[in-house]
């Protein structure tokens, strides 16, 4: 790098740039996934930044810009660029390219993984992968430098180890809960105008990402400035025009991915390409996304910001390119030092991070409980709420405590006040028709179709209601779900002090459930000590699993006995749930799969449910 005042203000610049698409990722990634996991999404890319800037200032500048050991390993003292303020301004653009990398991993394994998993992704990917692969390709002395191998800012370098890094992990970690049972995704970005920012912070951050790398403000930095804007801008152009060819409507993400698959492609020849060239390779690194993407999803891997397709496919599209570029070069050796390139750095990264989450993920599990991914990440995770969320919990309490009397207060200016509104309009409405409607059930009917002892309704009533709710699902786009609970220890109970101790543990369970479940809800004794209860609309996953806690919460504490002794059982619960997929199933299918779950939770340790 240049010792000239100029040239290392430039650099410097850069770097500030390039620290600029850290939050555009940030806006990116938490708009493009769900609101109950945006937060989660957002701090995971805070983190990355500070485990991944760190390391390579601390280590990982000494391993790729240190001296080189036959091409392959680099070292120099730790801190060895200190006092060289062109050494230092070099060590610290590096170390935003870094933390570029590492962010890339955090969008493709969103909704599922472990913060803490994640941190330590960050950290295999700073100490153990980039530095070196980076070293062998941007150190002079670097073995595939010297072989002639070409990536001017890191198609390769930064984006395919991205992409590699993220599909290593995506294979272990396995796909979200839901995404691929339906031929679309059916998963709602929580808010596509941030994603939109996100690029555009991103793209701005990338004049550095490439303008930086010439390390000197001169002509070919405006050249090369020029084609990142021009490939940026044809590759969004592009999805632009697929998008509306291929599906009718102007997709947000095939434009917004567009862009970036053109910024990625461009990045390894930005130097080489002339305006005319730029907007082909555009144009190649969008059509590079769009097969990624195409066969991520034939192959169930399930990518949930699509890095993989746009950082990986479009970054080997893009340097593969560099073949055409390289007018003083032969094409075919070019393009073989080109592809031994991507190959080698793609086993190592590909293989190393494999290899390492595998180990880890035996002893320490990198994904969430199935629970905690239905009641999604901020509040697993973090405890961090949100006014939607708080505005269900809210709802949610109403429903369970069968109190509509009091209005439902929320921010007044946050996205979740206009429904409040309406919602205190409806249950204002409804109290007013409660206070004024009879609750009359003939006696024939309630001893054909109530249990005696509990009070519940029986299993005939139950499987006509069901049959019914599948039904209405021709009708109606709604989630139902069917919880199946058996009593953890009621035989002891029934053996040791008598079947109207029995009774009485059996009545207790049912006032318990009923106490919980909404009046909408329909609870039934199956038989014996084994409950079934049916939720119908409910707004989510989430609501389920939360009346499944809470169930085997109620279940579990003490249960006066009839000779004032005390008696404790718990309860095991298979959980199903059902939709307009499920339409063509018979009630009994339903009931069997959320039995089948109920003895798996039994397997499991009892006292816990389990999801079919």
């Amino acid at each position: 790098m240049s010792d000239q005042l100029i040239d290392i203000l430039w650099v410097l610049i850069s770097a500030v740039l390039v620290a600029l698409m850290q939050p555009g990722f940030t806006a990116l990634e938490a708009g493009a996934t769900r609101t109950k996991n945006s937060i989660s999404t957002a701090i995971k890319n805070v983190s990355d930044f500070l485990i991944a800037f760190m390391i390579f200032v601390v280590l990982g500048a000494s391993i790729m810009l240190g001296t080189s050991h036959h091409g392959v390993f680099g070292w120099s003292p730790v801190f060895f660029y200190e006092n060289s303020l062109s050494e230092l301004v070099l060590t610290l653009f590096h170390a935003m390219f870094v933390s570029t990398a590492v962010t890339i991993i955090s969008g493709s394994i969103a909704e599922r993984t472990k913060y803490t998993s994640y941190l330590i992704i960050a950290v295999i990917v700073s100490l153990f992968i980039y530095p070196v692969q980076a070293h062998w390709i941007w150190n002079a002395d670097g073995w595939l430098a010297q072989l002639g191998f070409i990536d001017f800012a890191g198609s390769t370098v930064v984006h395919s180890v991205g992409g590699w890094a993220a599909l290593a992990a995506i294979l272990i970690i396995g796909p979200r809960l839901g995404r691929f049972e339906t031929q679309k995704n059916p998963f709602e970005q929580s808010n596509l105008a941030y994603s939109a920012l996100g690029v555009f912070l991103i793209w701005l951050g990338w004049i550095g990402f490439n303008g930086g790398s010439v390390l000197a403000l001169n002509y070919e930095t405006g050249k090369v400035i020029l084609n990142t804007l021009i490939a940026g801008a044809i590759g969004g152009i592009t999805g632009l025009i697929v998008s509306r060819l291929y599906t009718g409507y102007y997709q947000v993400i095939d434009i917004i991915n567009g862009i970036l698959a053109g910024l990625v492609a461009i990045t390894a020849s930005a130097h080489l390409a002339s305006p005319g060239a730029a907007i082909l390779i555009g144009i190649l690194g969008y059509l590079a996304y769009l097969g990624g993407k195409i066969l991520l999803v034939k192959w169930k891997i399930d990518d949930a910001l699509e890095a993989v397709p746009v950082h990986l496919f479009a970054g080997v599209a893009g340097t593969l390119m560099v073949s055409f570029l390289v007018a003083e070069a032969n094409f075919w050796q070019q393009l073989k030092i080109q592809l031994l390139g991507i190959i080698v750095v793609g086993l190592l990264t590909f293989l190393v991070t494999y290899s390492l989450l595998s180990i880890i993920n035996r002893l320490y599990p990198l994904r969430v409980s199935e629970s905690k991914e239905i009641l999604g990440l901020n509040i697993s995770e973090h405890q961090a709420s949100t006014s939607m969320f708080d505005l269900a919990q809210a709802m949610n309490n109403q429903a369970q405590e069968q109190d509509f009397s009091k209005k439902i207060m929320v921010e007044p200016y946050s996205d979740a006040s206009l429904i409040a509104t309406y919602y205190n309009h409806v249950t204002q409405a409804f109290n007013q028709l409660n206070d004024e409607k009879e609750a009359l059930i003939e006696e024939s009917y309630q001893m054909a179709n109530y249990d005696q002892l509990t009070g519940l309704a029986k299993r005939r009533l139950l499987v006509n209601e069901l049959g019914r709710s599948i039904s209405r699902l021709e009708r109606h786009s709604q989630s139902n779900a069917i919880l199946f609970i058996d009593l953890d220890g009621f035989k002891s109970i029934n053996d040791q002090y008598g079947h109207n101790a029995g009774d009485a543990v059996l009545k207790e369970a049912a006032n318990r459930i009923q106490k919980i479940i909404r009046k909408t809800d329909l609870a039934a004794r199956f038989g014996g000590d084994e409950f079934v209860v049916l939720l119908e609309n409910i707004q989510n996953e989430s609501f389920a699993a939360q009346v499944a806690d809470k169930i085997i919460s109620a279940i579990r504490h003490p249960i006066t006995l009839t000779d004032q002794s005390e008696g404790q059982v718990s309860a095991s619960i298979g959980l199903k749930i059902f939709d307009q997929s499920s339409r063509k199933h018979h009630a009994d299918d339903i009931l069997n799969q959320a039995d089948k779950a109920m003895y798996e939770a039994k397997r499991r340790g009892k006292g816990q449910w389990v999801l079919a």
